[in-house]
């Protein structure tokens, strides 16, 4: 149980300012005293319901309320929260606005003043004009760095990042599908994977891609070492987060926290390795639980303790040299499915399912 004190409770007596045989004055001061956790929603508290932990809600009436007596994160609350699958948040839970209950994208012209049906008097048409069509996007990457923005596979501009890894950048759009995408270097010239989401884009509305975290970058000076070794696996992501390291599919994860500058390095000791080739990659991850944010696997870096064997870039599936027509139907073969047991990785994202971001991956690195 919290306890909030916003004033104090003072009574006091004040000699009188006139003196007199029928009366004395006295000064008060009220004390308003906020507990969180007394089932009361009290002064600078937005609900007070013991046992709740403020996790995601799909609707404004089953919002759950956090220990700190403030509302979780739920679909009408305003905030596009794409780790809850929201498309958008128009900060309502109704249908036929171009954004609906469950916070999924509508069609336009599909109610609600949509801009099919002819005319002012059609059925659903609207003679209202529609405002410009933007996508705009904020999120966490490498701090002082620039970020680079593909729509449709087309660079559409840059953005600098601040001290702190924060970026904000607004770009034109064409209602429909559209896949946008994220990429930058870090500090030492390293180019982190580029990081893909598809989405509606509704006619005359900004589309809000609030959230993203940039994936960490990852490097090691010397693929191949003997047993023992101790390898220095480093990189760069957001500011002051952890960084989780993942070998090959390992239940045992190794943490490490990223410096002010980015900067995040783990000394791996490859006495718990087996004499074989690993695979190693990270993500970052933000916040404090049970309100975190991890982002998308980094590339994959390919170690070979004890054996020889040659690095190839995560699209190359077929460890030949060259991304072409076979990696590609490598990739189509693992469609939709985890990749199995495919080395390198069908996955070439790292986020669990073989789909268009694969793909995009897959053509950004082909060479015929």
């Amino acid at each position: 149980m919290r306890i909030f004190y916003s004033l104090f409770l003072l009574t006091f007596l004040v000699t009188p300012l006139a003196v007199s045989a029928q009366s004395l004055t006295y000064a008060t001061t009220t004390l308003t005293v906020s507990i969180c956790g007394n089932i009361i929603v009290d002064a600078g508290e937005q609900c007070d319901v013991p046992g709740e932990t403020g996790v995601y809600s799909q609707t404004i009436l089953g919002r759950q309320c956090t220990n700190e007596c403030t509302f979780g994160p739920y679909c009408g609350d305003g905030v596009l929260q794409t780790i809850y699958s929201e498309e958008c948040d128009d900060g309502n839970n109704d249908n036929g606005d171009f954004c609906s209950s469950l916070c999924k994208i509508e069609p336009a012209g599909s109610g609600g003043g949509g801009s099919s049906g002819g005319g002012s008097s059609g059925g659903g048409g609207s003679s209202k004009e529609l405002g410009d069509t933007i996508i705009n996007i904020s999120g966490r990457a490498y701090p002082s760095r620039t970020v680079n923005f593909l729509l449709d596979t087309n660079p559409v501009g840059s953005v600098r990042s601040d001290s702190t890894g924060r970026f904000e950048f607004a770009t034109g759009a064409s209602p429909g599908t559209a896949t946008l995408g994220i990429w930058a270097t870090d500090g030492t010239g390293n180019r982190s994977i580029t990081l893909n989401n598809t989405f509606d884009v509704t006619q005359g509305a900004i589309t809000n891609i609030n959230g993203v975290v940039l994936p960490p970058t990852i490097v090691v000076a010397n693929p191949k070492v003997n047993p023992g070794d101790v390898v220095i696996v480093s990189g760069e992501s957001v500011p002051g987060a952890t960084v989780e390291l993942h070998i090959d599919n390992s239940a045992t994860i190794n943490k490490t926290t990223s410096g002010t500058d980015g900067k995040w390095s783990y000394s791996l000791n490859t006495n718990s390795l087996s004499v074989a080739e690993h695979t190693l990659r990270a993500r970052t991850i933000i916040g404090t639980p049970p309100l975190t944010t991890n982002s998308s696997f980094s590339s994959s870096l390919q170690l070979f303790v004890g054996v020889d064997g040659r690095t190839t870039t995560p699209s190359d599936l077929n460890r030949d040299g060259f991304i072409n027509l076979i990696d590609f139907s490598i990739l189509i073969f693992w469609w939709q499915t985890n990749g199995g047991d495919s080395n390198p990785p069908a996955d070439i994202s790292g986020n669990g399912k073989v789909s268009l971001e694969d793909f995009s991956i897959l053509l950004f690195n082909w060479t015929g």
